[in-house]
């Protein structure tokens, strides 16, 4: 789980997310030319973003252990 945290504090993945990000929801949006997959776009749409949801939760929580950690060691020191 530490290892988890780790990367998600990392600035290189949350550059990356943003990039996953646009991919993810630049791509499917420019080929809308099938009006027949309507239903399969809009389940896809909400998918990913649920998940971007959840990984910047995720993101925002390690955040915050990260913050609340540092300030228990300067109130030792």
């Amino acid at each position: 789980m530490e290892k988890l945290r780790a990367l998600l504090r990392q600035t290189e993945f949350q550059v990356l997310l943003v990039f996953v990000c646009l991919v993810l929801f630049g791509w499917p949006v420019v080929s809308f030319g099938d009006v027949e997959r309507l239903e399969v776009m809009f389940l896809y749409l909400f998918t990913a973003w649920a998940i971007v949801i959840l990984v910047l939760f995720l993101v925002c929580r390690s955040q915050e252990i990260t913050t609340q950690t540092e300030k228990r060691g300067t109130e030792q020191n």
